[in-house]
């Protein structure tokens, strides 16, 4: 077994403690970015059903303008003929001229069913374009007031982050070299996590029972022990 001394045992409980923290630090501020690529994915969608929504709405108005002026056009169409019957001078004309009236005004007839399903159309599609519209306006004000608080988290988080990172390094330094290069390889291998506590005999790290001895000897604090297991630094909590 290494001898280790309390100080150095202390001072790498202090490190991982340090390191663990920055590390959720990092995650929380790794993670910033997707939550606000969130809001900005519902903010452009909620942008572009209004576009949508206005789209339809300004096709059916154009539709119901030009219905309406084909309708104008055959209605002064019918007076026409209908001032020219007068001046016709054969039946034959005459009925011809009746049959072409009464093509007309079926045509408007037509015309005023379709712009009546048109006029209801639009009546929904103006009802679907307010929706949109306030959709569009709530989640402006949400992405406005959640870059606000993710700007303000990221800024809080950062200066924690350089605070630990200074104490990190400061606790690193007065670490044993010998311990310190053995404590970052036994990181590097234990998914970042290098020593441990033990408590009741188990291992903090594996959650795995050491072996009663091991666990005797523990409290001596005076040799580095290593958990059978998982291989991390182990000591133990009073």
């Amino acid at each position: 077994m290494e001898s280790i001394t309390r100080e150095n045992l202390e001072l790498m409980i202090a490190l991982q403690a340090a390191e663990t923290d920055a590390a959720c630090i990092e995650s929380v501020l790794e993670a910033l970015p997707a939550q606000m690529e969130a809001f900005v994915n519902e903010f452009d969608e909620a942008t572009a059903l209004v576009e949508s929504k206005k789209m339809l709405a300004d096709e059916l108005k154009k539709k119901y303008r030009s219905l309406e002026a084909a309708f104008e056009t055959n209605q002064e169409r019918i007076k026409k003929r209908k001032a020219q019957l007068n001046s016709v001078k054969t039946n034959k004309d005459y009925q011809a001229m009746l049959k072409e009236i009464d093509d007309i005004q079926k045509a408007c007839s037509q015309m005023e069913d379709e712009m009546l399903l048109c006029l209801d159309d639009m009546e929904a599609a103006e009802a679907g374009l307010t929706a949109a519209k306030d959709r569009y306006s709530e989640k402006k004000d949400i992405i406005e007031r959640k870059k606000k608080e993710i700007e303000t988290l990221s800024a809080v988080e950062q200066g924690k982050l350089e605070q630990l990172k200074e104490k990190i390094w400061k606790i690193a330094d007065k670490l044993d070299p010998k311990l310190k290069k053995q404590y970052y390889n036994i990181k590097s291998k234990s998914g970042g996590v290098a020593i441990v506590s033990v408590n009741g005999g188990i291992c903090k790290g594996c959650h795995l029972n050491i072996p009663p001895q091991l666990y005797n000897e523990l409290h001596r604090e005076n040799e580095l022990r290593f958990c059978p297991h998982c291989y991390r630094m182990i000591y133990v909590l009073y």
